[in-house]
């Protein structure tokens, strides 16, 4: 097992599970285990369209399977954004 960051930006923590209330901890992933493996295991569709990034870097919602995580690695979750 790995443990990663997991941060959420302007959605409600009394949403998912596993996170402290203001929407920030750590969470254990089996080794090998991807970006979408980390979102359900707080309850986030990961086909949902959120911005993600891990450590600062955006994964597109299709690329989230393959996203492999690493130990330490930092999570960031955000609602989608729209405007123009």
């Amino acid at each position: 097992m790995i443990n990663v960051g997991f941060q959420l930006v302007s959605i409600d923590p009394s949403e998912v599970k596993g996170l402290g209330r203001d929407g920030v901890g750590e969470i254990p992933v089996k080794d090998g285990g991807s970006l979408a493996d980390a979102m359900r295991m707080v309850g986030l569709a990961p086909d949902k369209p959120f911005m993600t990034l891990v450590n600062g870097d955006p994964v597109a919602p299709e690329n989230r399977d393959e996203k492999v995580l690493n130990d330490g690695d930092q999570i960031a979750v955000f609602p989608p954004i729209e405007g123009g």
